[in-house]
């Protein structure tokens, strides 16, 4: 008789258990390294991108001997509907200058040559037109959310430690000012020449990540805003910029609060609501302005930012790029500093890098 074979023995319920905890265990370990991993990944991306935006804004200023305006293109606003595309009221953003730079030559020429109805260099910086609605893929982040207007952007520009809108000023203590005019020629050098920039070069913040507005509309009760993509109603910041910190709750704005989402989305236009940023408050923190329902509040709170965890990406005047932590210095937000003043910021280190001769030589490495 041939002989029975055993039948195999199968796992217990208690083997399988101890199975599926010891796979749990190595998915749990496992899991922080991937979103590690992606997040270095992100940053790298980003690091990219801003750094080629600094090359070429170094690249303009050796051609030309300054950065090109914040603001500035044709001048001026006058009331009247034609007069909106005869000129660029003075707003024509500095990204515009720099597209020839970002192998853009074919879009800034066609905005230079204008059309039958809108002059050489575009209508009003604010104003949709066919030729510049669409901006370019160098001023808008890999890793950003793509939900806003074919005219958004995600990089923004440094005003400085001012909360002093620097185009309805003239002045900046940041690596970007506007165009000065005499009446309606500009007057030059159009912007900041690298020899202003008594702070050191490597010292002095130039670009950095700012997430494009959730919505582009005027003032309406926020509701899961998050900081990063809203500016909010709070005038008292124009002497107390952390007074903006009174409508936050968490990473949100608190519900109810005032709030508009222009930031970032109309690319051409120079206002610090459009394509600027200050360093005041921290990385990731609030933004914040007056009652103005556009663009064009006379004092702003506009930290940059990311969908970065702990930070931003940011350039500085000698084309390195740094990761800037949320938790840098601030000094004493509590207080206000001119425009035009020369002196050392009370903005901590956050401050001194972003202006550009106030003598404080702040370093983040």
């Amino acid at each position: 008789m041939p002989s029975r074979r055993p039948c195999p023995r199968a796992f217990t319920l208690v083997e399988l258990l101890v199975v599926i905890a010891i796979i749990g265990t190595l998915v749990g370990l496992l899991l922080p390294a991937v979103q590690s991993a992606r997040a270095a990944a992100s940053r790298t991306q980003c690091m990219n991108k801003i750094k080629q935006l600094a090359l070429a804004t170094l690249n303009y200023e050796q051609t030309n001997k300054s950065l090109p305006g914040m603001a500035g293109g044709t001048c001026c606003w006058a009331s009247g509907g034609a007069l909106t595309y005869k000129n660029n009221s003075g707003r024509r953003s500095a990204f515009i200058e720099m597209l020839p730079y970002v192998e853009e030559s074919a879009l800034y020429n066609g905005i230079m040559s204008g059309d039958a109805t809108v002059s050489s260099g575009g209508p009003y910086a604010w104003i949709p037109w066919a030729v510049w609605d669409t901006s370019p893929n160098a001023f808008r982040c890999p890793v950003a959310p793509q939900d806003g207007p074919v005219s958004q952007n995600d990089y923004a520009l440094c005003i400085g430690d001012q909360p002093r809108n620097a185009t309805s000023t003239g002045f900046s203590r940041g690596m970007w000012m506007p165009t000065a005019y005499n009446g309606t020629t500009p007057v030059k050098p159009l912007g900041t020449l690298l020899s202003d920039v008594r702070d050191g070069t490597s010292k002095t913040i130039m670009i950095s990540e700012r997430v494009h507005g959730q919505t582009n509309a005027t003032w309406a009760p926020a509701a899961n805003q998050l900081l990063v993509r809203g500016i909010a109603q709070v005038p008292a910041i124009s002497t107390t910029p952390n007074a903006c910190l009174t409508v936050v709750s968490g990473q949100k704005y608190i519900d109810g609060t005032q709030t508009k989402g222009w930031w970032g989305n109309r690319w051409t236009d120079g206002q610090p609501e459009r394509v600027g940023f200050n360093t005041i408050l921290p990385p990731n923190g609030p933004s914040c302005g007056g009652t103005n329902v556009n663009a064009d509040n006379t004092d702003v709170v506009l930290p940059p930012g990311s969908f970065h965890v702990a930070g931003v990406c940011a350039a500085f005047a000698d084309a390195s790029v740094r990761f800037i932590g949320n938790d840098i210095d601030t000094g004493n937000t509590g207080v206000i500093i001119a425009h035009n003043s020369k002196g050392q910021s009370p903005y901590g280190v956050w401050g001194a890098i972003g202006s550009k001769d106030g003598g404080d030589q702040g370093s983040i490495d």
